[in-house]
């Protein structure tokens, strides 16, 4: 059994294409783990692919920034995948309760507060959520993120008016192979029965 090596980023829910990748592929199976920062795995060669959050404007992004001119000068490839919606953070008990799980806080319903955090950083997230839990300030990160890490005593509601983060598959060119090209087809849609 051969392995593809995937690291993706905390948050991200890859584990319908992975179920397909494994279907589709004899002899291949996927490895994975979840990372808080995924890219350096794939620039030491320790994965073959990663699935990462490009923040855009966002903070939080560790020492890395992957526009085009940083994919080309690292040896990169990129292909977006889909785009994420942004979410507020609060406390439980806090006014945004009143809001529907999945209706939108407008930014004025924010301003005045005390923004902790704002960005993409799961590390910082999850220490923010800390103090948010304790009933202090919100938190503005994308919505899945909220999800993956949220924690007793907070609330996460989709927020609008904000730019989203997009989620992407990024891996290196000297390691583009049929293999990889096959993973990428599966995250892009492609039905089993299509050619590149």
């Amino acid at each position: 059994m051969h392995y593809l090596k995937v690291v993706f980023a905390t948050g991200t829910a890859p584990g319908k294409w992975f179920g397909r990748f494994d279907e589709r592929m004899d002899g291949w199976k996927i490895a994975s783990a979840a990372s808080d920062d995924p890219l350096p795995h794939v620039l030491d060669g320790g994965a073959d692919i990663a699935i990462l959050r490009l923040p855009g404007e966002w903070d939080g992004m560790p020492d890395h920034d992957i526009d085009p001119a940083a994919m080309e000068r690292l040896g990169l490839h990129r292909v977006v995948l889909y785009e994420e919606a942004p979410g507020v953070a609060a406390p439980r008990e806090h006014a945004l309760e009143a809001v529907g799980e999945n209706e939108e806080v407008r930014p004025e319903d924010v301003t005045g507060e005390t923004v902790l955090y704002r960005g993409v950083d799961p590390r910082q997230v999850r220490e923010n959520l800390e103090v948010v839990a304790a009933n202090v300030g919100v938190v503005v990160a994308p919505r899945p993120l909220l999800r993956a890490v949220n924690r007793r005593g907070v609330i996460h509601r989709p927020l609008a008016g904000v730019g989203g983060t997009s989620v992407a598959l990024v891996w290196r060119r000297d390691r583009d192979d049929e293999v990889v090209q096959q993973f990428v087809g599966v995250c892009r849609g492609r039905r089993a029965s299509s050619s590149r």
